[in-house]
């Protein structure tokens, strides 16, 4: 029995145990992916031998911190970690016993005290000590979107022996009610009722906040306390020498919406009345080169220069040589006739509300409409607020234009458009249209969206994003979705703003008249400033929209400093610029520091501490940016997968240049790998708009919760690099220099202990802040939702890690297995942060089933790293003399 608890209570078990926890939780998000909630509740997360084993960790946390001595080696920052988790384990067990969990339907004008099963509400689980009325229920929208903004209950509480107290829920207001905590979770369709969570756990909640503060106080010492392991290892990184080593082999080792029946084109007459003489006008001055274009097609297509007398080319041949001659002659024109750039700047500068209902710069709206449509910054040379106006303005020339990107060769193919075009991978709205009008995809489209979600194949896929592409250019060519006239206030409209297409009726006396000639006078003074060069007047025109828009904007205020730093952020473009130079002065730094070794002269000591100085100077533009882009959402950077990623590229820097002062190499490597994330927010399948908050996320928590998360994915970031660099000097070691490579690994090791260490410290703090705010916006501070399972596992692997020294068959494995470690540790990060989003289901998951191609860059990545391992492990041992 001694021999048992000996064995239960041990290191050994700890980590088995650690392994076992893990891996069932994971399979658990795999099986609620699959099979749903109820499944993974089931077999794992609701079933006895999870709750062994949580028992059974608690059981091993306590021992260990008894049979180790760890009150007597005055270990505090270890003591307090094991009892924090032992007490939240506690607390979670206490909260199953004890809690009480479930949901109140109120209709408006309607009281209730049943308390309903959340998975069947037909089903009463209790009737409550109180009852709770339903005075009004109010969904606040965004203006002119459906999203929703807020959404609250006003109630009246009636409880026995007390005064009735009128009250107001929404989410993150939570109202309490004895010991129930009652909390605004969702409402009705029509509107006209509430859904209320409501939670009884004092004594559980109780436990679990003290385990929290515990976990707070262990994390501090862990990183301060002068006993702890983190000051060991930076007591031992101060006697040793610098990296340079590590980096010349480095080196060495890099040497080697619905279906439309119909599309309407048409817009204001006198547009594209306008459109169609000038294209005339163009295509007479270039008629000599489109005659002999029209010759060269003609043979491509396999007819004779010129036609016998009597015979006509086939009906789908003359289409496809007209259709190609139109795109032709309308890119010139579009070129030619594009509005000056001091024109664009000025339109640029107005406010459009957007579907989401946002009020931004009309630059802003036009890049990402751009991006959008064609998924790029820019068209032929000319920016987004030349391409929006060009779209509004002379839909006639740009339906002809192949702009329309598709992801599909199929959807290319089956337009009938001509290989080079094809080979483009872009389609014309022209493309999607029959002889008649009538939209070629209509029917498919129909298909589709009858279609179950998880039935779509990615040709279905493909088809609806190219549907969404037309609908929005159809949408343009109208003058719709540009909303830029607001109304004065009066109307009962959710303060939706007005595009020059749409019905502008609800528009009265001069308001009228204004926003009804407004748009069509600048479309046709931009046109006379084509051929006059003087572009005062549409400037002046953009001006007096300007002027109204201030006037009429009554319910939101227009701050012009704020719109004039959107517009320098757009300009700027600063992550984008940041992301190269990380990389480039990054790896610069790198080969300086293997001169440096080389040659120590002065010189390179030099070029060391100048880049050192531009990567730092490449640091304040990104914190600049981080910083303007927060300034102009009026909230953390945090809310999405791009700003996610550019927080967590700001955070690796910041990694590496806490290490920079003991290791220049890591600070080189943290440049690098921040240049890395940034580069991949740039790239396409990243939606760098700036959106509205869903109202959960409307809350103090955000920034701490998701700040200490993703600032700990840079230090883990770098640890990978570091742990990646470890093995690649492993490989490279021979008899004569592996005493000298053997001490520059210890070097990293420990540097990458202290990454991991800080990393795990933020991820802890991170996760637990999260469950907290969770428990104060919906009464649960744990709800085994995918991603905070995963954060969850992560948390476990680097515990894990940095835990396995303590395992004899472990330390055996000495830096080569911590190496490896850490490299296959990010592996539990990635899936956390863009394995749950894209693979699996869940309300923190924004893009399942439609993983963009460039993770698969991933499996690259570690198929490198484990031949570098493979290489590594043969030469593990091996040891020399210099």
């Amino acid at each position: 029995m001694k021999k048992t608890i000996r064995i239960l209570v041990s290191y050994p078990a700890m980590a088995v145990m650690l392994v076992l926890y893990a891996a069932a939780m994971a399979a658990a998000t795999f099986v609620e992916s699959k099979y749903g909630t109820p499944a993974a509740r089931h077999w794992v997360y609701d079933n006895w031998l999870f709750y062994l084993l949580q028992a059974l960790l608690v059981v091993n946390f306590i021992g260990v911190a008894a049979r180790q001595r760890l009150l007597r080696q005055r270990k505090w920052a270890t003591l307090v970690f094991h009892y924090a988790f032992a007490v939240i384990l506690l607390g979670a067990f206490v909260t199953h016993l004890t809690g009480r969990e479930g949901i109140m339907h109120i209709r408006e004008g309607e009281s209730s005290d049943a308390l309903l099963d959340p998975a069947n509400p037909a089903e009463v689980l209790e009737t409550l000590p109180f009852s709770v009325e339903l005075t009004d229920f109010r969904l606040v929208r965004y203006p002119g979107s459906h999203s929703p903004s807020s959404f609250e209950s006003d109630v009246v509480v009636r409880r026995e022996g007390h005064p009735d107290r009128r009250e107001n829920i929404y989410m993150n207001n939570v109202l309490h009610v004895g010991a129930y905590r009652l909390y605004q979770s969702s409402y009705d369709p029509d509107e006209l009722g509430t859904v209320l969570s409501v939670n009884r756990d004092r004594t559980g909640t109780f436990i679990t906040y003290f385990g929290y503060v515990l976990l707070m106080g262990g994390m501090i010492l862990s990183l301060f306390h002068k006993h702890s392991r983190f000051r060991t290892l930076a007591r031992m990184l101060g006697r040793k020498s610098t990296a340079a080593a590590a980096a010349l082999l480095l080196f060495g080792g890099w040497q080697g919406a619905a279906a439309q029946q119909r599309v309407d084109t048409l817009t204001l007459s006198e547009l594209e009345a306008n459109a169609r003489r000038q294209m005339e006008q163009i295509e007479r001055e270039h008629a000599e080169a489109a005659l002999r274009d029209a010759e060269s097609e003609r043979e491509a297509a396999g007819l004779p220069a010129e036609m016998p007398e009597g015979v006509e080319p086939e009906p789908s041949q003359r289409r496809t040589i007209d259709r190609r001659r139109e795109k032709k002659m309308a890119g010139l024109y579009a070129a030619e006739t594009a509005v000056s750039p001091e024109t664009a700047a000025a339109f640029g500068r107005l406010m459009v509300q957007s579907r989401e209902g946002r009020i931004e710069p009309v630059d802003t709206y036009a890049a990402k409409l751009l991006r959008k449509i064609y998924r790029g910054d820019r068209y032929e040379g000319l920016n987004p607020d030349q391409v929006l106006i060009g779209i509004v303005t002379q839909p006639q020339i740009w339906s002809r234009i192949p702009m329309i990107d598709v992801g599909s060769e199929a959807l290319l193919r089956k337009t009938g458009i001509d290989e080079e075009q094809a080979e483009s991978g872009c389609l014309a709205f022209i493309d999607v249209l029959d002889d008649e009008g009538n939209y070629i995809f209509a029917d498919e489209v129909e298909a589709v969206y009858a279609k179950p979600v998880r039935e779509r194949n990615k040709y279905d896929k493909e088809l609806l994003k190219l549907d969404e592409k037309i609908n929005i250019i159809n949408a343009l060519f109208a003058g719709q979705m540009l909303a830029i006239f607001p109304h004065d206030g009066t109307l009962d409209n959710n303060d939706a703003w007005y595009s020059p297409g749409d019905d502008l009726s609800v528009f009265a006396g001069q308001d009228s008249m204004f926003v009804s000639k407004i748009f069509p006078w600048f479309a046709t003074e931009s046109v006379k400033s084509i051929e006059s060069g003087d572009w005062s007047v549409p400037v002046e025109i953009a001006g007096m929209i300007a002027t109204y828009q201030n006037a009429k904007a009554k319910t939101y205020h227009i701050d012009r400093d704020r719109i004039e730093a959107e517009m320098l952020y757009n300009r700027l473009n600063l992550f984008k610029w940041a992301g190269f130079f990380y990389m480039g002065f990054g790896l610069l730094l790198i080969l300086a520091l293997i001169f440096r070794m080389v040659d120590p002269s002065k010189g390179w000591r030099i070029a060391v501490g100048v880049l050192t100085g531009v990567i730092a100077v490449v640091f304040l533009g990104q914190t600049f940016g981080v910083g303007l882009r927060w300034y102009i959402a009026g909230r953390p950077p945090v809310s999405n997968a791009y700003e996610s990623m550019i927080f967590v590229a700001w955070a690796t820097a910041v990694a590496g240049l806490a290490f920079g002062r003991r290791s220049r190499m890591t600070m080189a490597l943290a440049a690098f790998l921040s240049g890395v994330l940034m580069f991949v927010s740039t790239l396409n399948w990243m939606d760098p708009e700036i959106t509205p908050l869903v109202p959960v996320l409307k809350s103090p928590w955000l920034l701490v919760h998701v700040a200490a998360i993703t600032g700990s994915y840079g230090f883990f970031g770098i640890g990978f690099l570091l742990g990646l660099i470890s093995l690649l000097i492993m490989a490279c070691k021979t008899a004569r220099n592996a005493g000298r490579l053997d001490a520059q690994i210890r070097e990293l090791t420990v540097i990458n202990e202290m990454a991991l260490t800080v990393g795990l410290v933020l991820l802890t703090a991170g996760t637990f802040l999260g469950a907290v705010w969770a428990n104060e916006s919906w009464g649960r501070y744990w709800g085994w939702d995918p991603k905070e399972t995963w954060a969850l596992i992560t948390m476990i692997v680097y515990a894990f890690i940095l835990h396995a020294r303590f395992v004899p068959a472990l330390r055996r494995g000495g830096d080569y297995l911590f190496g490896l470690m850490t490299v296959v540790g990010l592996g539990a990060v990635l899936m956390t942060f863009f394995g749950v989003n894209y693979y699996l289901s869940g309300m923190h998951s924004y893009g399942a089933d439609s993983a963009p191609p460039a993770l698969y860059a991933i499996w690259v990545v570690y198929g490198i790293a484990a031949a570098i391992a493979v290489l590594a492990w043969r030469k593990r041992n091996l040891s020399g003399r210099e």
